[in-house]
């Protein structure tokens, strides 16, 4: 281990210790989500403590963690507290990793300093009412002026951390003088600016103490120092802080998990039914022998991606899309399995199950919801994927499962692609090939990850989980290749909708109008 990652784990251990200490004693979750706000002073504090910087180099203020010691601090925020690990999350990968990395010298020198010792917070501004998970469907737009400048408008929503930030990473379509379409660019917008306007803030289900809001660009003017990266490249900006983010929330989702474990096997050990001890029953037993092969199965693929990224090496999208699918699916599951394990206990939110349940509901969503990382997926695999074949074989050193997964596209693509496909639209049937693809190519990443960490290890802690794991992916190819009931009676959308306009016949037109509460200033007093 060289002196600079010796310094980084010595780093991240201190950091590590003082949050479980800090956890007990300075934070509430509930309150915070009842309030639907983070106190600042622990804003302040993990300012102070440099996890607000965490890869921030050191002559700027951050504490210059390498990537596997800032996923452990992510994976313990997340085992604290969802909504802190995503505020977090957001301002390290979202907001200051763009500036690091495609920021021009003088921002970064005025803003890292400020942001990686909290004094100040980034945001990051893609989303719009139009576009979600496409993001090549914004409209909001750059119009460059006669000073030299642009002018930005339109509407983003859905922004964490937005009406707090000071500097806000907003992406736009940019146009010349002639209207010539040149690419979607990125700008780094100051709070303040003169057209930048903080809009309302979104009563989410689950992370309710961070802060999501619109912004409104009323021809906010910036120029060209603003710009990060180069001039109509911004997606690549903003692909390389999500596929990040990716890794971040499911590093997050690993500690979830892991409290969310610690939780049932408490009540468990406590608990006696008809049968006995809880813990003995076989249904329990299997709940949380699938938790923990899981836990097991995506630590693996998360610290294999961390330790080749610390090692300079590229990291096909598709890897990110998997960790992402998988860590946000079996935290959801676990998270699910928690609040039935404890019966009306997990239903009484004051028992910490509800919270957990409704933190990790989102995060199947942002960063890309999994149906749409699926198909993505399945796309690029499709498309003959050598980057991702090779990172299998060479990154993650399973050059048998690799093979393995090729012919189970291989027999994905026959099943689909015959005369005997349920979609009579054959765009509609290369979709479903592709979101069936990636559900299979989810579990064969992860599959490769745990044989090669088993390989690296010889552990007969992780010969039972690459057992698991090599089962959930034969059973997933057993089930997309037979498919599935909704599949085998499938109609139209035209049908689809008039069966469920029928539903009005049995239960009306419902949409409630009644007025709640007014919050607007009296008409008296405004200006």
């Amino acid at each position: 281990m060289s002196s600079q990652d010796q310094l980084s784990k010595t780093r991240a251990d201190e950091l590590l210790e003082w949050l479980r200490s800090y956890a007990n004693q300075r934070i509430n979750s509930r309150l915070i989500d009842e309030r639907r706000c983070i106190p600042p002073y622990i804003v302040l504090d993990m300012g102070n403590r440099g996890l607000l910087g965490m890869q921030v180099p050191p002559k700027y203020g951050g504490i210059g963690l390498s990537n596997q010691d800032t996923l452990r601090v992510v994976q313990q925020l997340g085992a604290i507290d969802t909504t802190l690990a995503s505020f977090v999350g957001v301002h390290n990968v979202l907001g200051i990793r763009p500036l690091m990395n495609y920021a021009s010298s003088e921002v970064r020198d005025e803003l890292l300093p400020l942001m990686a010792t909290g004094r100040e917070l980034a945001a990051f501004a893609l989303t719009e009412p139009g576009a979600g998970s496409n993001p090549q469907a914004i409209s909001a737009k750059a119009i460059p002026d006669s000073q030299g400048s642009w002018r930005l408008q339109g509407t983003k929503i859905w922004i964490g951390s937005a009406a707090w930030a000071s500097a806000i990473n907003v992406f736009v379509q940019t146009f010349d003088a002639e209207g010539q379409y040149l690419g979607i660019s990125g700008f780094v917008v100051r709070q303040g600016s003169r057209g930048l306007r903080q809009g309302p803030e979104a009563l989410t289900m689950g992370l309710r103490g961070m802060v999501q809001n619109a912004v409104y660009l009323d021809d906010v003017c910036v120029d060209s120092e603003h710009l990060l990266g180069e001039l109509g490249a911004g997606m690549k900006v903003a692909q390389d802080a999500m596929m990040h983010g990716r890794l971040c929330i499911t590093a997050a989702s690993l500690g979830g998990m892991k409290r969310c474990a610690q939780l049932m096997l408490r009540y468990a050990k406590r608990r006696n039914i008809s049968t006995g001890r809880l813990l003995n029953n076989p249904v329990i037993l299997a709940k949380l022998t699938d938790i923990t092969e899981g836990i097991m199965a995506v630590e693996s693929l998360v610290t294999r991606i961390a330790k080749l990224l610390d090692d300079e090496c590229t990291i096909p999208v598709e890897a990110y899309a998997a960790c992402k699918i998988v860590g946000t699916e079996l935290f959801w599951q676990t998270a699910d399995s928690l609040v039935q394990m404890l019966g009306g206990r997990g239903y009484i939110e004051t028992n910490i199950a509800p919270q957990l349940l409704r933190d990790s509901r989102i995060l199947r969503i942002y960063e890309g919801p999994t149906e749409t990382l699926n198909m993505f997926l399945g796309s690029k695999i499709n498309n003959k994927s050598q980057e991702l074949h090779q990172f299998i074989c060479q990154g993650l050193e399973a050059p048998q499962t690799a093979e393995t997964l090729k012919v189970a596209v291989e027999q994905i693509n026959a099943r689909y692609t015959s005369s005997k496909t349920s979609f009579s639209d054959s765009s509609a049937a290369i979709r479903w090939t592709h979101a069936c693809t990636g559900e299979v190519v989810t579990l064969g990443i992860l599959l490769a990850a745990v044989e090669g960490a088993f390989k690296r290890s010889g552990s007969e802690r992780l010969y039972r989980t690459v057992t698991w794991a090599k089962l959930n992916f034969e059973q997933k190819l057993e089930r997309v290749l037979s498919g599935t009931p909704a599949e085998s009676v499938i109609c139209d959308s035209n049908t689809l909708a008039e069966q469920i306009y029928d539903y009005a016949n049995a239960i009306g037109e419902l949409e409630q109008t009644l007025s709640g509460e007014n919050h607007e200033l009296d008409e008296l007093l405004r200006d």
